[in-house]
């Protein structure tokens, strides 16, 4: 009401100034905007949220951001929601246990929607946030069990693309870095990749290392892998970060050369996997896809509407670290 009284126009002016996409004329927007900055006046969300019952926030968990794909997944899903007018509230838990926790912080803030990528959350929060018609989005993650919709990259598709290229590269012994199996899309690429090695060339015996999704994880695991006795001359590595980590532990502590003495391939396509000193073949995660489909979800009407899995092809990325196909296959 000062505001308006000052710019000499109606409190429904003053509304559709501070109101996106509302119609007003540039001329009027001037005279509210002018009369606001005397005034130190800005529209207050909160308040305005009581009525409208929708904040324009969207709270979403990342486990960490230590992993470039999760802050290419924040930074991608930050510019869309703003391009949208909404706001992005992050929150990461302090470990595995935590999830359920900061759930319930995350709709204290009566947020509008939940995006959850690579955590897991238990049958009762996800019916708590259906019970407050919260729509609730795994990024990364499917979990059958509960009613909540899914994005993800076909890790089953990329496990099988990714062995395959090896094995027509020559591949007789591999090797496989992994990580943490309370996530799924891990355990389900290392699933697929020795399920099609025994089932297209009855290999069996695969050396398997915990890389704990980190360079010096990978690094290690790389140095355990190679001293097998049936020392590996293709390597899978679960994500791009190990897979740095061992191309360096393979090159410059064990002095061998890549491709030629072991294959080596990842799953993400982080920037730092297309420098010249790596030229890492990599299965990509499809971020910007993943993040248009989010964007499709969260905007659903009532979080009653059924749940949605959309899976997305895997994409091979084909660089230098891996053997070259020969040309009749």
């Amino acid at each position: 009401m000062d505001v308006a009284r000052l710019a000499g126009v109606s409190i429904a002016a003053v509304s559709r100034t501070f109101t996106p996409g509302s119609s007003i004329s540039s001329k009027l927007s001037k005279k509210v905007h002018k009369a606001a900055l005397q005034l130190n006046y800005v529209p207050n969300n909160l308040a305005r949220s009581l009525i409208t019952r929708r904040t324009n926030i969207v709270a979403l968990m990342l486990p960490n951001l230590d992993n470039q794909v999760y802050s290419a997944l924040l930074s991608e899903a930050s510019l869309r929601l703003q391009e949208n007018n909404t706001q992005l509230l992050l929150f990461t838990p302090n470990d595995d246990n935590d999830f359920d926790r900061t759930l319930q912080r995350m709709l204290e803030y009566q947020v509008d929607a939940i995006v959850i990528a690579a955590a897991s959350i238990s049958s009762r929060m996800a019916a708590l946030c259906l019970g407050r018609d919260v729509p609730v989005v795994m990024l990364g993650r499917h979990l059958p069990s509960l009613s909540v919709h899914s994005v993800r990259g076909d890790a089953e598709d990329g496990g099988v693309k990714a062995a395959q290229l090896l094995l027509n590269g020559g591949g007789k012994r591999f090797g496989i870095i992994s990580g943490s199996q309370s996530f799924t899309t891990m355990l389900e690429r290392k699933q697929a990749i020795l399920k099609h090695l025994s089932s297209s060339s009855g290999i069996e015996d695969v050396v398997i290392a915990d890389g704990k999704l980190t360079y010096e994880g990978g690094y290690q695991a790389a140095l355990e892998v190679m001293s097998s006795a049936e020392r590996p001359d293709s390597l899978f590595c679960l994500t791009d970060i190990m897979a740095l980590g061992a191309m360096d532990a393979i090159r410059h502590k064990l002095n061998l050369r890549i491709p030629e003495d072991v294959a080596v391939i990842g799953f993400d396509d982080i920037p730092e996997a297309a420098h010249e000193s790596y030229k890492l073949t990599t299965v990509r995660t499809p971020v910007r896809q993943m993040i248009h489909h989010m964007m499709e979800l969260i905007a659903l009407e009532s979080s009653e509407e059924p749940p949605q899995t959309i899976m997305i092809d895997a994409e091979l990325i084909l660089r230098s670290s891996t053997r070259s196909v020969p040309s009749h296959l």
